[in-house]
């Protein structure tokens, strides 16, 4: 543990000694709100039905050390209305295969690398686009779990300092067997500011 510890700080500094070397010093800070989409990647593109959005709120910081590159954490809160028991889970457990009409709490903690690829496309000083991945922390209903993430995003920027980010996020739970604490999707809408 020491030396996972000393690595990432190690890894932290030359980062951040990079950015300064390189003039790219970008911090962004976020607050929104978020839909959970908690059907275990069942049929994510069905509807909205199986989204849960009570209590959505969204937390983050940004530091972008790079025009292209940034580092990302996120914090996301919400309320999971239904749960969704697939066929494999049901043989583990002995519940029934199908939704569960029970409620829990859900909290998220995820931090990502992002890719800024708009630059390449277009120049525009008004609107960013990227793809990310990173690693996330999530327990819904008491249920923990890890997960590796997949994120697409836009930032529109209305002033130099304010803007609004609009992103979605894939969270591929690394154990599969549990229940409430499974794949899903993070929907938010977040207002930017950036320092």
């Amino acid at each position: 543990m020491k030396k996972i510890t000393a690595i990432l700080f190690f890894l932290m500094c030359t980062t951040f000694a990079y950015s300064q070397y390189r003039g790219y010093d970008e911090w962004i800070a976020s607050v929104g709100i978020n839909i959970v989409d908690n059907s275990a990647f069942k049929d994510p593109l069905k509807g909205t039905e199986d989204w849960s959005f009570s209590t959505p709120i969204t937390l983050g910081i940004e530091y972008k050390f790079d025009e292209y590159w940034a580092l990302s954490s996120m914090i996301s809160f919400n309320k999971i209305d239904d749960f969704y028991v697939d066929y494999g889970q049901s043989q583990e457990t002995g519940l029934s295969q199908g939704w569960l009409d029970e409620s829990g709490s859900y909290f998220s903690f995820d931090v990502n690398g992002k890719f800024y690829y708009d630059e390449l496309i277009a120049r525009n000083d008004k609107i960013d686009a990227y793809a990310g991945l990173g690693l996330g922390y999530f327990d819904v209903n008491e249920e923990s779990n890890i997960s590796g993430n997949f994120l697409l995003g836009l930032r529109f920027w209305f002033a130099p300092e304010y803007g609004v980010r609009v992103q979605s996020m894939a969270k591929f739970a690394f154990d599969n067997e549990k229940v409430y604490a499974n794949n899903n999707f993070i929907h938010s809408i977040e207002f930017l500011y950036r320092f």
